[in-house]
């Protein structure tokens, strides 16, 4: 029971919580899952038999984690967004938890999973009807992630026979105007059907030649150059660093450095690329070899769902989006039957195993909750920045950057507060020199911000430097490309 209501955390409460989208959704859900995770490896280890995955799915999940903590150890951006390798561990977490559980605890999740269907759902309904929404998003953050959501839950509700569920979900996927979700709806049927002549093999072939039609239809509008551009900026990311990629969650802030102009994104809207930007080719390799060979081996329709957002996913960016992911895991690591395998614990071994555990488990909780306090600190920064109460910006931006030494945001606001105090002639020669001073060290730690770049060039002219003004945006053409003939480097 314990186990069941552990995964039914951030798969069925992490869609209601706007995805998981914000910061202290995923701390919350990262910080309770460590904890109760350790309390029933604990209990288990007490009660002297521990439940385990088979060998396979344990190296697996090993090799997968170890890949993704050395991204986010040793990547030059693993500071900007450190609560998404946590996010992405939780998955993981699912992942083994679900091969271990029995047929009558699955049973309770999916309930869990079909009730939270039901308020997506009604929601969506009240803002298309209540709110004249367009494009209802329901309780997500965008219509296209809402989309992918849907692919994941209408399998579920066809399962359950739930066929007004289902009508539903598909009046909300109409509503989205996601041309990428009902191709990749048509794609997954034609990729799971037998063709011996059956309707719905058909109607899937004309569904996805329609959506093949209407995407040629944009392939010259910028919604489709854009996407092209952020492709092919993750493939060089991955090239450049192909062992431990630029850190998790870094995607947005390592693209200046790749793109030259064009519309900037947070996603790369194409999982597999920045998944390889983020977290290494290896890291990639290894994830979706195993999430490959998972979904092959199923027959389920939890395996069609999976496999439905995972083709959405290679032009969109559901799977980027916290709760998506939890559920994901769970329909591809449910498609698979309980192992059955286990290990016993010896009479002498059960309290320092269970004390480990839950120092384990303890150490995580703080850990994340450390994270989550400086994102805390660096947003309050900068809402005081912005209100001109800059004393107390100031404070809470070097709590911040104590908490998080790798982040380059945190230095960033201490120099905005130093150039604000210039600009109100404040001691302008001393704050000038403070700005410039917190611009070096957030340039130190992200090298990818085109304004912070001319910010000290600027700062430097002020003070009456003009060479180290020219030779920092020397440097900051070097590492982007949109400051280059700006009087920068070639």
């Amino acid at each position: 029971m314990l186990l069941s209501a552990l995964v039914a955390l951030p798969v069925v409460a992490g869609p209601l919580l706007r995805g998981a989208w914000d910061p202290w959704a995923q701390a919350l859900v990262a910080a309770a899952s460590a904890a109760g995770a350790a309390l029933w490896l604990a209990l288990r280890v007490s009660a002297g038999y521990v439940p385990l995955p088979s060998r396979r799915a344990l190296a697996w999940a090993a090799a997968v984690a170890a890949a993704g903590s050395f991204s986010a150890l040793a990547a030059p951006l693993s500071g900007e967004l450190p609560l998404e390798w946590p996010a992405h561990l939780v998955g993981l977490w699912i992942f083994m938890a679900v091969a271990v559980m029995p047929k009558d605890q699955r049973e309770l999740v999916d309930q869990g999973v079909r009730a939270a269907a039901w308020v997506l759902m009604a929601l969506a309904f009240y803002q298309r009807w209540a709110l004249a929404d367009d494009r209802p998003e329901s309780a997500l953050v965008n219509a296209n992630v809402w989309a992918g959501t849907i692919l994941m839950l209408l399998p579920l509700a066809v399962d359950r026979r739930d066929w007004l569920l289902a009508g539903g979900l598909l009046v909300c996927l109409w509503w989205t105007k996601s041309v990428g979700a009902w191709l990749a709806l048509s794609a997954a049927t034609l990729l799971v059907t037998r063709w011996r002549g059956e309707l719905k093999a058909w109607l899937a072939l004309a569904g996805t030649l329609a959506c093949l039609v209407a995407v040629y239809d944009k392939f010259q509008s910028p919604e489709v150059l854009d996407r092209m551009a952020w492709w092919r900026s993750a493939a060089a990311m991955a090239l450049e660093r192909p062992w431990t990629g630029f850190g998790p969650g870094s995607f947005a802030a390592a693209l200046p450095g790749f793109q030259a102009e064009g519309l900037g994104t947070v996603y790369a809207h194409q999982y597999p690329l920045q998944a390889a930007a983020e977290y290494g080719v290896v890291f990639a390799v290894l994830w979706f070899g195993g999430l490959w060979r998972q979904l092959l081996r199923a027959r389920t329709y939890k395996r069609f769902g999976a496999l439905a957002v995972l083709l959405q996913s290679l032009w969109d960016w559901p799977l980027s989006l916290p709760a998506n992911l939890w559920l994901f895991c769970w329909l591809a690591g449910s498609a698979t039957p309980e192992s059955g395998e286990g290990a016993g614990v010896r009479l002498r071994w059960k309290l320092p195993l269970a004390a480990a555990a839950l120092s384990a488990g303890a150490w995580a909780v703080l850990s994340v909750g450390g994270l989550w306090a400086a994102d805390r600190d660096k947003a309050q920064a900068r809402a005081l920045l912005g209100e001109g109460r800059l004393d107390e910006a100031e404070a809470l931006a070097v709590t911040a950057r104590r908490r998080r030494p790798d982040d380059s945001e945190a230095p960033l606001i201490l120099a905005h507060a130093d150039l604000a105090r210039a600009a109100a002639g404040l001691e302008p020669d001393r704050s000038l020199a403070g700005a410039a001073g917190a611009l070096e060290a957030s340039l130190a730690l992200n090298p990818y911000r085109p304004r912070a770049w001319r910010e000290l060039s600027g700062v430097y002219r002020r003070l009456g430097d003009d060479a180290r003004s020219a030779e920092a945006l020397a440097r900051g053409a070097r590492a982007c490309p949109s400051l280059r003939g700006s009087g920068g480097a070639p």
